[in-house]
């Protein structure tokens, strides 16, 4: 079943970034996207520019999840939708932090998944990507988005034995260091967010990212991509590592 096979899509997190980049290669490839995010404004660019069919929607919301996803027949999932509230250190997050990061990225990641699998199960026919990162497969000083990362990574290798023989496929996507408005949206602090975006190394590209989504759609039936860990060139563990917000490392 590659990507010819599918007709209908449903990203989040899809007004900027990974989710937009993912939203202009599948309507590139002719499929009907349905784009979900709670920035109204950039949806609708994103429409104008990609004739996607925009969703407003904040994911926290579950009753709102539910009520506006549990009827769609997609064949894809892209659940892209995440924040990294709290990066700046586990004694320094406010309880917000955490609330924020976990529901975001580990209840409404559930929540949209329960809503939307059971179609893809009764025809038979589907794709779940879900967006992980490299901070749920290794230590990377971020207790809490690395933890809401390492149970997306449990989440989905225990997706794929729920799915044995129904047809459905699913992929999760690592990610290390991507240009994206993340770091920015992820700490007050203004300084802090362009350390983190390591100005001495090239970083990978949304568009980069929506590639990697893409092989794994395209690949034919037999095949499932379990995992795609993906990283700049200059980025990796145990040699040249991600240094802390307070030096060293």
């Amino acid at each position: 079943m590659a990507l010819s096979d599918y007709k209908s899509a449903l990203v989040t997190g899809a007004s900027s970034g990974i989710g937009a980049a993912t939203v202009r290669a599948l309507t590139g490839r002719g499929l009907t996207v349905h784009a979900l995010a709670r920035r109204e404004q950039r949806l609708q660019e994103l429409a104008d520019e990609t004739g996607c069919l925009p969703i407003v929607l904040d994911l926290r919301d579950r009753d709102a999840v539910y009520d506006h996803l549990a009827a769609f027949d997609v064949d894809i999932l892209v659940g892209n939708a995440g924040t990294g509230r709290g990066m700046e250190g586990f004694l320094s997050a406010s309880p917000e932090d955490i609330e924020t990061t976990l529901n975001l990225n580990v209840l409404s990641l559930l929540h949209v998944l329960r809503a939307v699998l059971p179609g893809m199960v009764k025809r038979r026919r589907g794709h779940v990507i879900h967006l992980g990162s490299v901070a749920g497969l290794y230590p990377l000083y971020s207790v809490i988005y690395g933890g809401s990362k390492g149970a997306v990574h449990s989440i989905n290798q225990n997706l794929r034995i729920e799915l044995m023989g129904s047809g459905v496929r699913s992929t999760e996507i690592c990610p290390g260091r991507v240009q994206t408005e993340f770091f920015d949206a992820s700490f007050d602090d203004a300084k802090k967010a362009e350390a983190m975006k390591e100005p001495g190394i090239e970083q990978l590209t949304a568009e980069d990212i929506a590639d990697a989504i893409v092989f794994a759609l395209d690949a034919p039936r037999r095949m499932n991509v379990n995992l795609i860990e993906i990283q700049p060139t200059e980025q990796t563990f145990g040699g040249f590592t991600m240094a802390p917000i307070t030096g060293g490392g």
